[in-house]
């Protein structure tokens, strides 16, 4: 029942969504001008797509999935079957990083042109720095996971394939609950954000964007997770 309540919510939110971007707002503020009108309705066109378009996609996700709580009962099942040594390591997909560099490297080639073409615009700059900055920081947050016999390590994902060793290291006798995020449990553009562990130690909690994780992998880790800890680990 509840799931399908969250279901004609999000399907409220579409139409709002779109029904406001089909508004035509240069019209509605008076503007005049032909090229600043073909700008807005540039944007309004683009903004219509990529949001409608994620929104879709979310909810097509939404009716699909899993509950996670499932995957980590199928992932336990499996591992039963196997003789391999358990995965201790767990890390984003390669796609995550090439997606935030194939981004990064759009403003970088603006550059590039207007370089060569001596047509510098300080404004398309300091917007496209500033894009830079954002994706790095992206690339920075994801996160890996290297489990050991009496801790688990945690680091960024440039840190881990760099080869540089600062990491962050938390002894399972001093974790009293791990979970996943509430906050993002019901993202409506939640495709690469869906996942979020929260880890809580005495007087500290953290949490961790599983981005770019495979939701296989994303289970295994729970997994992991209760085998150190036991009844520490909630999945709800």
């Amino acid at each position: 029942m509840m799931k399908r309540i969250q279901i004609v919510k999000k399907l409220l939110i579409i139409c709002c969504v779109a029904i406001l971007l089909i508004i035509p707002w240069a019209s509605v503020f008076g503007i005049k001008d032909p090229g600043l009108l073909e700008a807005v309705n540039i944007f309004q066109g683009s903004a219509f797509l990529v949001l409608v378009t994620a929104m879709v996609l979310q909810l097509f996700y939404q009716i699909r999935k899993k509950p996670l709580v499932q995957d980590v009962a199928e992932q336990e099942s499996k591992e039963a079957d196997q003789k391999d040594t358990k995965q201790l390591l767990f890390k984003p997909a390669t796609r995550g990083s090439i997606i935030i560099w194939s981004i990064i490297s759009l403003p970088v080639i603006d550059f590039i042109i207007q370089f060569i073409h001596h047509n510098l615009d300080l404004i398309s700059i300091i917007a496209g720095i500033g894009f830079i900055v954002f994706f790095l920081w992206g690339w920075w947050t994801l996160t890996v996971f290297i489990f050991t016999e009496d801790s688990v390590q945690i680091k960024s994902y440039p840190f881990y394939l760099l080869g540089i060793n600062i990491k962050t290291v938390i002894r399972y006798a001093d974790i009293t609950s791990v979970s996943p995020d509430a906050k993002i449990k019901d993202n409506m553009y939640g495709a690469p954000n869906k996942y979020r562990i929260v880890i809580s130690t005495d007087g500290t909690t953290q949490g961790y964007n599983l981005w770019h994780y495979d939701k296989d992998i994303v289970a295994k880790l729970y997994l992991r997770f209760q085998e150190k800890l036991g009844d520490k680990v909630t999945l709800e």
